[in-house]
């Protein structure tokens, strides 16, 4: 259908059911869900899991293809902290993809959408391969522009995008084999945020940016300190936050590892409920993460409040 907005995801079993949120996320959200359709690239998803994202995107008006990854190198790669080999699997959507999807919107599987994904779809490319949002948590610090300079050759004038949320052009992916020279680069190199890093060495100056408030991460929503000593990225950041898009929670503090928090993950609750897992047990902590306190999590909303009041 040349209509269809193809968004896709990657996934395995112990992050399905937050897919599954994200994609009701998006449901709720758009004003034609006809037009919505997901491919889920599974890295040995269960049947049982399988069925439970069909009813709930079939429920909500759509359809899902399920696309399982093949990939006998995926151990090959550098994983550590949160990451898992199943990050990697985007990286070959373009050959995973039938031939005729030409375009696809790359969504992380811990994010919520919360305005109409075609505004997204409808983005201009204006001829790049890829579009995405800037990391300003990134590009704020002085210790991590150091770091992406010498491991990646980034200078602190160049621009650094984050990977969990992209539009890619799949046409020029499979003309100029984009995906076999990420790839090499991701297996050769023990990047420090691993793939990402690999797809900003790649595409060094050759990316469509995407206005912030369709990626806002921790940094963003928690207006850190050092974005607020920034003018120009602390204006930009309480924009964002003021209007988000896509809310993505990157980084320690997870929606579903807490009970209900007003103004952090209630809205993970509500859209869970839309889902065949609504019933699951919750909330569920990771364990490497069980010293997290919520109270300084939402302490740091607070704080960013202020900081919108008094700079919004």
């Amino acid at each position: 259908m040349s209509d269809s907005i193809n968004i896709v995801f990657a996934s395995d079993n112990n992050y399905a059911q937050h897919t599954s949120v994200a994609m009701a996320s998006i449901l709720c959200t758009t004003l034609d869900v006809s037009r919505v359709r997901f491919f889920l690239i599974s890295d040995n998803i269960s049947v049982e899991i399988k069925e439970k994202i069909c009813q709930t995107v079939k429920k909500m008006g759509s359809e899902v293809y399920f696309i399982d990854m093949r990939d006998a190198r995926l151990d090959e790669y550098f994983i550590s902290g949160q990451i898992s080999r199943t990050a990697y699997c985007r990286l070959d959507m373009a050959h995973l993809l039938p031939q005729s999807v030409k375009k696809v919107i790359y969504l992380d599987c811990d994010l919520l959408i919360k305005d109409d994904i075609a505004k997204l779809w409808d983005v201009d490319m204006e001829g790049f391969p890829i579009a995405a949002v800037a990391d300003l948590g990134i590009m704020a610090s002085a210790r991590s522009r150091k770091q992406k300079y010498n491991q990646l050759g980034l200078t602190y004038n160049e621009n650094y995008f984050n990977s969990g949320v992209m539009i890619f052009d799949l046409e020029q992916w499979r003309e100029a084999g984009y995906a076999e020279r990420v790839k090499s680069l991701a297996r050769e190199h023990n990047y420090v945020h691993h793939d990402q890093d690999a797809l900003n060495v790649l595409f060094k100056g050759n990316w469509k940016h995407i206005p912030l408030r369709w990626n806002v991460i921790p940094p963003i929503y928690n207006l850190f300190a050092k974005i607020i000593i920034n003018r120009k990225y602390r204006n930009m950041a309480i924009a964002a936050r003021q209007d988000i898009a896509i809310m993505h929670y990157a980084g320690g503090y997870k929606p579903w590892e807490y009970d209900v928090h007003y103004g952090f993950n209630d809205y993970y609750y509500n859209c869970l409920e839309y889902t065949a897992f609504k019933d699951v047990k919750m909330p569920q902590m990771d364990k490497r993460r069980k010293h997290r306190s919520i109270l300084r999590q939402m302490v740091r909303l607070k704080i960013a409040d202020f900081w919108q009041w008094l700079f919004g």
